[in-house]
């Protein structure tokens, strides 16, 4: 039996097909390209069942985040049968399709996984010429410029490269520039180290925006505190779809303090300034995006200055949180020696030093009220501690 669901309002159908019983598709003038940015498939094949994509990591060993982004061409009013096949991964994300206004729709419930989960299955029967389907919503380096360059239009904040890629891709910095005779404390944001960790990039910048907005408690947490954002961390492994990794095969977030690589590098020499004392941080989040919304902190019994803020800020948070919305839950460990962002903050500066994970399925519209509120009382535990 074949399912068929009338999406059709939205520019195309779908279907979860039994190939038992799916007739020889008409694939004739219909291609399947990765050739934009963010785009990568291993290779595309056809056969009597449609196309079957194969998806595979830049290198191994790896973490299971398989990335994919393709585009179906001349496919209008036809089903065009899909089955995605994994090799150095297993089936992760459900497929996205973008929508003629720019949003993307999931399709999990549409979507056939084998039992391994090796492959996944689904058709789509496109009514334009051209659709985009992707493992989540694209957020290339195209929209992180913009995104900051919207930040920058701000009075009080400033827009610089601070250093470069593998493969010379620049990698920017917001910083608010305020009173800048006034020696005030900074708190340091960062983001995307791995580049499919969409959710934790689409939290950053409501979170940013909060802190930058016209709320009285915005205007005066800026009054005693700075801010600075460096939100793609990994502009190759973003432009070029990879897994996990940068454009020389290693995973950024495991190269704070060896800093091997350039993209630690600038932003090692971004944060000099806190080691010579000429400036004070006073926290630090790297968002990121992992199964469910979960927080990575250090443990109560480790002492941290603000003392106690991770603890006070987690609980004020989830009491201000409507019931029902955003549901997350903290992880606290020992700082271990592994060369993670947070591992090397605490052990370097003693601030709480936070890995901010969002759910692969967290909805944008959940994402940006809870980062909404998670900046709110960040700034009033801070302003708090600071009077």
């Amino acid at each position: 039996m074949r399912l068929t669901l009338p999406l059709a309002s939205l520019g195309f159908l779908l279907c979860a097909c039994a190939s038992i019983s799916t007739p020889r598709p008409d694939l004739s003038g219909v291609t399947i390209s990765d050739d934009f940015e963010a785009g990568n498939v291993e290779s595309v094949t056809q056969d009597g069942q449609g196309f079957r994509i194969a998806l595979s990591p830049e290198d191994t060993p790896i973490n299971n985040s398989p990335w994919y982004a393709f585009e179906i061409n001349g496919a209008a009013g036809k089903a065009v049968p899909i089955t995605l096949a994994y090799t150095g991964g297993t089936h992760r994300y459900s497929p996205k399709i973008q929508l003629t206004d720019g949003s993307w729709l999931e399709l999990e419930s549409q979507v056939d996984v084998s039992e391994d989960k090796s492959t996944a299955r689904f058709t789509i029967t496109p009514s334009s010429d051209t659709v985009r389907i992707a493992a989540q919503a694209i957020m290339d380096t195209q929209d992180h410029l913009e995104w900051a360059q919207e930040m920058a239009v701000l009075d009080f904040v400033s827009f610089e490269t601070i250093g470069s890629s593998v493969e010379n891709r620049p990698i920017h910095k917001l910083e608010e520039i305020d009173n800048p005779n006034v020696d005030k404390p900074y708190i340091v944001l960062i983001g995307r180290q791995h580049p499919p960790e969409v959710t934790g990039a689409q939290s950053l910048q409501p979170f940013v925006e909060t802190i930058w907005g016209d709320s009285k408690l915005a205007k005066s947490f800026r009054e005693e505190f700075n801010v600075i954002v460096v939100p793609l961390m990994s502009p190759d492994g973003v432009a070029r779809g990879y897994w996990r990794h940068n454009a020389n095969g290693v995973d950024l977030n495991r190269d704070w303090g060896p800093f091997t690589q350039p993209e630690t590098q600038a932003i090692e020499a971004e944060l000099n300034r806190f080691k010579t004392g000429d400036d004070q941080m006073v926290l630090f989040l790297d968002f990121h995006s992992t199964w469910r919304n979960l927080i990575y902190t250090q443990t109560d019994e480790e002492p941290t200055t603000p003392a106690f803020f991770t603890r006070d800020w987690i609980a004020n948070v989830k009491a201000a949180l409507p019931d029902g919305v955003y549901s997350f839950s903290r992880e606290a460990n020992v700082t271990s020696d592994k060369a993670m962002s947070k591992n090397y903050i605490y052990s370097t500066y003693g601030i709480p030093a936070l890995t901010f994970e969002v759910g692969d399925k967290t909805s944008l519209e959940e994402t940006e009220a809870a980062s909404e509120i998670f900046a709110k009382e960040m700034m009033a535990l801070l302003l708090e501690r600071a009077n």
